[in-house]
């Protein structure tokens, strides 16, 4: 027998979530599709679970008077057996999360489409006197038409009930939540805006605002701290976008923007403000205009005075022509041969006779004429026209490979004046390294992990050297212990994100590229490996940025110089990429 909730018969589970299970079930009485969530109402004090029920069943069917394109509408709420169900809009489509999580950083023209449809949304509900209190990618949904639709409006309130503290701290998903909320104070619209904002930084940098760290961690960052700029975890961003998230991302509500709209639109105009860069296949930011496009009329057709304009001008150059053409006797002169024409380019000098001497060739009797003949006229021999080189069409650029040999960890410091087994294990791995001998390194830095097994550096070593025999599956699974053992170690999250490329897992490598450059913003080679995701995806600006960032840090890495030339070449500036493969061959020469 399947499933019922009150007249709702379940199809299947859309999701989990922190209060309960996301369920599609079909509504019998109107003959359509919905989404019934379930919020568990047991708890063991009869006072607060009354208090619980009571909250929600307002607050949910406050919201369902809501109507806009970009909500998704409550139908029904009801209690059945110490359960509360919330049903809702069935949205056929995915979350913004799981998009977020297939491509951490989307282009400027989704960033913005979906940020002003959240915006308008959000002004929408704080004008009807609703905060939604838990904006975040996951209560998100996009359609399959690309229409974003915030969910959980009536839900979030209970959630902050349910996961605080006795001192009243909300101890849920921390990362989007504003200072103010988060020390228990009351919120309004703004505490919204600035969620929405932590959601803007994510889509453009692909980090919450601290990265991944432990709700003690987190809540006091949020509170007392300013994130890093979005600027320095991706360069390709226009710098204006700083100004607007931090006056967005304020820690007094009052010090950020009247409304969500305002933010958003800042955010635009940020963007529509950054330079001009030359058309590419795929630029980072689409340029918005700030005002109207005025089109180009089709050329009107001329009226008889100009028409007679225009024939008075042909006659007066055809004139010209004749008069130039009595001075300058090219019938006298012998015309050179069109390869010649088209080698020497036209002429800029005044031109020099070049009539051959009487001697050197014999010269024919000219033919009798009748007394009564007309001069026969002088017929000159066209101009040879050379026509214009057309460009060759680029062709595909290839990917750019990735650096040979990865970063060596950093030395093991010596424990006295003999080393011991474990370092002599390491120091022969290293020599063996820089001598190309990778399966006789493997085995060294296996003897030194027999010897410490908890030392992670002796993992990511094993690693480097199997990703350069191209094993790049078990290369990943000793990156991957190495961050288990040391969770902060930027190198091991670059070169695991490089055997993730390898293995076309873009996704989770753009991920690790991201951690690494959390950890460390300069890394040259994680900045590399980023953007050699970005030229695989034709994202030749984005790609530009990171190598020009890469080449910034590390001025003698010789493959960022390469791969840089490549891209330029796929925008057209070939005069840069020229430079640049100069530059990369005399590094490689040294």
């Amino acid at each position: 027998m399947s499933q019922t909730f009150g007249r709702y018969t379940v199809v299947g589970q859309l999701g989990r979530g922190a209060m309960g299970v996301v369920y599609l079930a079909l509504d019998p009485l109107l003959n359509r599709h919905v989404a019934v969530k379930t919020v568990d109402l047991g708890v063991d004090d009869p006072e607060e679970r009354e208090f619980l029920r009571n909250r929600l069943l307002r607050d949910a069917r406050a919201a369902a008077v809501l109507k806009h394109p970009n909500i998704v509408s409550i139908h029904d709420v009801f209690e059945d057996g110490g359960r509360a169900y919330v049903v809702m809009e069935y949205v056929e489509g995915d979350s913004l999360a799981a998009r977020l999580k297939a491509n951490p950083l989307p282009d400027a023209a989704m960033i913005l489409k979906v940020l002003r449809q959240m915006a308008d949304a959000l002004d929408y509900t704080h004008a009807h006197g609703v905060i939604h209190r838990d904006i975040k990618p996951a209560n998100v949904m996009i359609d399959t038409a690309g229409t974003a639709k915030i969910m959980d409006f009536g839900i979030a309130r209970i959630g902050d009930t349910r996961t605080s503290t006795p001192t009243g701290m909300v101890m849920g998903t921390v990362e989007y939540m504003a200072p103010e909320q988060i020390r228990g104070e009351t919120v309004d619209g703004r505490a919204d805006q600035f969620a929405l904002a932590v959601v803007a930084y994510q889509m453009m940098t692909g980090s919450t605002l601290f990265g991944p760290n432990t709700i003690a961690t987190l809540t006091y960052k949020i509170v007392n701290e300013a994130p890093p700029p979005p600027c320095t975890r991706n360069a390709a961003l226009p710098r204006g976008v700083d100004a607007v998230l931090t006056k967005a991302l304020a820690k007094t509500p009052s010090e950020r923007f009247t409304n969500c709209c305002e933010f958003v639109g800042a955010l635009a105009e940020a963007f529509s403000d950054a330079p001009t860069a030359p058309v590419g296949p795929a630029p980072l930011v689409v340029a918005l205009p700030t005002q109207p496009v005025i089109p180009v009329p089709e050329p009107a057709q001329p009226n008889k005075r100009s028409r007679s304009a225009v024939l008075a001008a042909a006659a007066v150059a055809v004139l010209g022509l004749g008069g130039a053409l009595a001075v300058w006797k090219p019938w006298n002169r012998t015309p050179q041969p069109p390869d010649q024409v088209a080698a020497d380019g036209p002429a800029t000098a005044t031109p020099v006779p070049t009539r051959e001497p009487v001697a050197s060739r014999p010269v024919a009797p000219p033919k009798p004429q009748p007394p009564d003949a007309k001069p026969a006229k002088a017929v000159s021999t066209p101009p040879t026209v050379t026509p214009p080189r057309v460009a060759p069409k680029p062709a595909e650029p290839t990917e750019p490979p990735e650096e040979a040999e990865l970063l060596p960890p950093p030395p093991v410091p010596k424990t006295g004046t003999t080393p011991t087994p474990f370092e002599t294990a390491i120091q022969r791995g290293q020599e063996q390294m820089k001598s190309r001998d990778y399966p006789g390194a493997i085995q060294s830095f296996a003897r030194a992990i027999m010897l410490r097994p908890n030392y992670a550096p002796a993992y990511y070593s094993r690693g480097v050297a199997q990703q350069n025999l191209e094993h790049n599956e078990v290369a990943i699974q000793n990156y991957s212990e190495a961050l288990r053992l040391a969770p902060n170690m930027a190198l091991a999250y670059a070169a695991r994100g490089v055997c993730l490329v390898r293995l076309h897992r873009d996704p989770d490598a753009l991920i690790d590229f991201q951690r690494a450059l959390e950890l460390k913003p300069y890394l040259a080679f994680a900045l590399n490996g980023r953007g050699g995701v970005y030229f695989r995806r034709k994202q030749y600006r984005m790609a530009l940025a990171d190598y020009d960032a890469a080449i910034k840090n590390n001025p003698r890495f010789a493959q960022a110089y390469l791969n840089r030339a490549r891209a330029r070449e796929a925008v057209g500036d070939f005069g840069g990429a020229a430079a640049d493969r100069q530059r990369e061959a005399e590094l490689r020469k040294r």
